[in-house]
């Protein structure tokens, strides 16, 4: 949720540092600010006066910069440094230079030469640490701050650009540690306070986060920033309400702020809110008339609210200026899906191309549509089209193949996934489902040849471990490598009902009753209104002779099931319990 703000603002107390230099490599374009005599003074002045020669060339090189003539600036400090090779001051000049013009390199060069002269230049050691902070080679800037609070203990920025880095490397005691040593020295630092909580947020410490941010804005109430990290956290907290608060704090400080009014209207839209989450997005949409993301979130809203006159209309306008925005083509054709317009939304599914990644997702809505319409051939010939058009997507396989099983036509079904394969073997959803397939077809040794073939592509596939699992102990065979599938797929998904019934199933098929009723029941609970855990269920409950709770949900099993032979299959075990009750 947090940006990677830590980098920005080192980055931004480096170019307050250096007066102007930023060290990014196009900076060439900026005309540098002139740097004052002053500023040789920096670090290790000098006891004499400087070597009148040099102190005239560096002058030289001033004006050149206030003309805006960066490369015969570089010559003029050049030419001083060839009448004082041993003064740093000018070595870091020529370094700050340097990082104007985009030659990083040649910078790191002069600044050790600067420190070869003089070891303990406090601006060689600064530089070489912005320097090295924009390279991404934050080992040796971190080895430069800290060799800069040696120099001077009392420097606040370099405990700033420290504790940016040591958090960069999520090295977050180190950062925790000089951010605490700097408010030792700048006790009311809000910057200090802030950086503090940015580093307790990258660490998922939120509510130490939101201590530290409420500490700054102690200091400044006003921090904008601080209040909009304030607001992001209380979101995280679940703090909706105080989140809420914060946003509208902002924009009363405000109005213009797109991402408190963005944040507030999120929150309104999860609250299901929508009139109030409107409001802030029309508002947004009045800062930015251009901005066709707010008019898209505009829509979706209205789609949310029933209102899809509304919602055809935002996503028309936005298509009207951005005909190649497909995922607001797929809305618009949703939208109209909604409406009931099944061939308007046909035609703007059909303009998805190809080579967009919403072409399987428009394909499998036209598909539905016609569906809708009872129109099945059509659909089928849709989906045969449009991988002869795109071959390569295997969704467009997995989609024809349910097209086929859904006309119980299994064989069709297999025969496409086994050219979805022929152009990619090793894609895992369509061994999955071809191995499903052929279990309903009562090939059971295919079926076990596609899913360990899944389990061999992604070990971790949790349907496929849950599915030769399962098989497995309904055949009775191999209990023990059944046991190990299921549990495994348990851990990566606890609370699905299936695989919590195939748990229960398997302790049922292993003699283990109270453990089977007890993984049962909590399928029941995940998944209430499925006949088979029910079913299964009132079999663990029968199996502990508790012959009224499994009666109970027997019935309840065959009122779930509509199919005729589960009905009368039902109906004879009920009766047969009941019989043996009355006995």
């Amino acid at each position: 949720m947090f940006s990677p703000l830590i980098q920005f603002l080192a980055l931004l107390l480096s170019i307050f540092l250096l007066a102007g230099c930023s060290g990014v490599p196009k900076v060439q374009r900026l005309k540098p600010e002139p740097i004052s005599p002053q500023t040789l003074q920096v670090g290790s002045p000098k006891k004499t006066p400087p070597n009148p020669p040099a102190y005239y060339h560096f002058l030289l090189s001033q004006f050149q910069l206030k003309e805006g003539k960066l490369d015969e600036a570089i010559e003029e400090i050049k030419q001083a440094i060839s009448y004082d090779e041993k003064d740093p001051l000018l070595r870091v000049e020529l370094a700050t230079l340097y990082i104007h013009k985009g030659l990083l390199n040649d910078a790191i060069e002069e600044c050790k030469t600067a420190l070869i002269r003089d070891p303990d230049h406090l601006a060689a050691h600064l530089l070489l640490g912005g320097i090295y902070t924009s390279l991404k080679k934050n080992r040796l800037a971190i080895e430069s701050y800290k060799r800069a609070i040696q120099i001077d203990p009392q420097h606040r920025e370099s405990y700033l650009f420290l504790g940016s880095l040591y958090a960069e490397e999520q090295e977050y005691d180190s950062a925790i540690q000089i951010l605490q040593k700097f408010l030792k020295i700048e006790p009311n630092s809000v910057i200090g306070f802030y950086y503090l909580g940015r580093i307790y947020a990258e660490m998922k410490s939120y509510e130490q986060a939101k201590k530290y941010f409420l500490k700054a804005l102690a200091i400044e109430p006003n921090m904008v920033i601080v209040l909009l990290d304030l607001g992001v956290t209380h979101e995280i907290l679940n703090e909706t309400e105080k989140a809420v608060g914060v946003y509208q704090e902002i924009l009363n400080l405000d109005p213009d702020n797109k991402k408190a009014r963005q944040r507030l209207g999120q929150i309104f839209i999860k609250k299901k809110k929508l009139d109030e989450a409107l409001d802030q997005f029309w508002e947004l949409q009045k800062f930015d008339s251009k901005d066709l993301n707010i008019r898209t979130k505009i829509g979706l809203i209205y789609m949310e609210q029933g209102k899809l006159d509304q919602a055809i209309l935002e996503f028309s306008f936005v298509l009207a200026a951005h005909p190649k925005e497909d995922g607001v083509r797929y809305y618009l054709g949703a939208a109209y899906v909604e409406k009931g317009a099944f061939d308007q939304a046909i035609v703007e599914f059909k303009k998805i191309p190809p080579e967009s990644n919403l072409f399987a997702d428009s394909r499998r809505s036209i598909v539905l549509v016609l569906r809708k319409q009872n129109k099945n051939e059509e659909a089928i010939r849709t989906m045969e089209e449009s991988i002869q058009v795109k071959p390569n997507d295997g969704d467009l396989y997995l989609i024809l193949a349910a097209l086929f099983e859904k006309e119980n036509q299994l064989q069709k079904a297999i025969d496409t996934l086994k050219k979805g394969l022929d152009q990619n073997k090793e894609d895992i959803e369509i061994h999955f489902q071809l191995g499903a397939i052929y279990d309903k077809l009562g090939d059971f040794d295919q079926m076990v040849t596609q899913m360990k073939e899944v389990l061999r592509l992604n070990p971790d596939h949790a349907d496929a471990l849950n599915y030769l699992g399962y098989s497995y102990t309904d055949r009775g065979i191999h209990l023990e490598e059944a046991l190990h599938l299921i549990q495994k797929a348990m851990t990566l998904k606890p609370n699905m009902g299936y695989i919590t019934d195939s748990l229960g199933w398997i302790y049922l098929n292993l003699g283990d009753y109270e453990r089977a009723m007890t993984e049962l029941e909590k399928a029941n609970q995940l998944t209430p209104d499925d006949p088979i855990i029910t079913e299964h269920l009132a079999d663990s409950y029968l199996k502990l002779n508790r012959i009224e709770k499994a009666i109970e949900f027997y019935e309840k099993a065959q009122k779930l099931d509509p199919k005729q032979d589960q009905i009368e299959r039902l109906k004879n075990k009920i009766r047969e319990l009941k019989e043996k009750r009355s006995k």
